[in-house]
């Protein structure tokens, strides 16, 4: 394969428009900002199509054409680490659109955005201390929502094929979002192929799910539902203010919506920290005993709720943490090369075990596995109730 065909695309600063909470509430990023956090507009003070084609962001979608990614932090995108989902090599895109960019060199786009992602509202029903001090329900900046909503509903949803709400706290949790998937109709997502629902579960119950507008329903194909634990304990520390019980009941229906449809994908996500890394071989059988599509894994981001010390003694994923290598061996556990995991941004640290580990040292790994596996080492209790009917 010829040094040009091998290079390098990512599609997100050509699609994603993410309306965030960061910063200053409205303001806008082209793919994740824990990945790529170079802002290119604020939606309170421009229009969708101001902040699309902006300098920022004909800049960063240079980055990306001539194959340098500088704006891009690698150690924390799972993408640029596994090569999969929007990055490909430039021969492998598909898209009219896309490929018209690459082949002319687009940065400023004729078309509007397609995947649009709803991170501007922090309202949640949990406290969960890995993003939040205390229960945030944003009623006293109801007028800033709204006037963010309003621009999103009427000139960012016309080229969109794909919607996710949301990233920054619960659509069912928030009285913005949900007044809005009760009152959502076709008209204004014309192209919308998928509704992304990203919640914790907890509100996730048949009778809420009834409320939701009919004509939307059938367009929420996916889900992610965060959890952060495998054991009631760790979860009640993890997921303040949740009950696990309830949560394993919520996934039992999210089960019957994802087999009866019409959910297509649901996925369960835990950010890895020191209290519940030795969970996560318990928390992939979770993911397969409900059958569901993925399980993914992150690593721990500090979103200023804690100092810098706490956040050292919770980064497991970090080489200077005293459990580092207890959490590399458990990674070279072949649980985690099942189809269903997807270790996202610590894919990098699986494969630095493995590379760092000589001979003897891979053999003291494996007694430190096996240890694992036989409880010498403290690990999570069985789950309970967890079982697909």
């Amino acid at each position: 394969m010829s040094a040009e065909k091998a290079r390098l695309f990512c599609s997100k600063p050509f699609e994603w428009f993410e309306v965030t909470q960061l910063n200053d509430r409205g303001t806008v990023y082209l793919c994740c900002p824990t990945w790529l956090s170079v802002p290119v507009g604020n939606l309170r003070t421009q229009s969708v199509q101001e902040i699309w084609n902006s300098p920022a962001a004909q800049e960063l979608r240079q980055s990306i054409l001539d194959g340098s990614f500088r704006f891009c932090d690698s150690g924390k995108c799972p993408y640029l680490q596994t090569a999969s989902g929007p990055v490909t090599t430039v021969h492998e895109v598909e898209d009219p659109d896309l490929k018209r960019a690459i082949t002319d060199n687009l940065t400023r786009l004729p078309y509007g955005p397609k995947k649009v992602i709803c991170t501007y509202d922090q309202s949640c029903n949990l406290s969960c201390p890995s993003c939040r001090t205390e229960i945030i329900v944003e009623v006293r900046h109801r007028d800033e929502i709204l006037d963010i909503q309003e621009k999103i509903r009427s000139q960012a949803l016309k080229d969109a094929d794909y919607l996710n709400i949301t990233g920054s706290g619960d659509p069912f949790g928030s009285p913005f979002f949900r007044k809005w998937l009760r009152t959502m109709s076709k008209a204004e997502v014309p192209k919308l192929e998928r509704l992304h629902l990203h919640s914790n579960g907890i509100l996730w119950t048949p009778r809420m799910w009834s409320t939701l507008s009919e004509a939307i329903r059938p367009m929420i194909k996916s889900a992610e539902i965060s959890i952060d634990a495998a054991t009631a304990e760790t979860y009640s520390i993890n997921r303040r203010g949740g009950r696990f019980e309830a949560l394993l009941e919520n996934l039992m229906f999210i089960q019957t919506l994802r087999r009866e449809g019409p959910l297509q994908y649901v996925k369960i996500s835990m950010v890895v920290q020191d209290n519940n890394f030795r969970e996560m071989p318990e928390f992939v059988r979770l993911g397969q005993r409900l059958s569901f599509d993925a399980v993914y894994f992150s690593q721990l981001v500090n979103w200023g709720t804690f100092s810098d010390e706490e956040f050292r003694r919770r980064a497991v994923h970090r080489p200077e943490h005293p459990h580092y290598w207890e959490f590399v061996t458990l990674l070279q556990d072949p649980l985690f090369e099942a189809p269903i995991v997807d270790l996202g941004n610590l894919t990098s640290t699986r494969r630095a075990g493995t590379r760092r580990a000589g001979r003897g040292l891979r053999r003291r790994l494996h007694r430190l596995l096996d240890k694992l596996r036989t409880g010498s080492i403290c690990g999570p209790r069985p789950l309970r109730g967890g079982g697909a009917s």
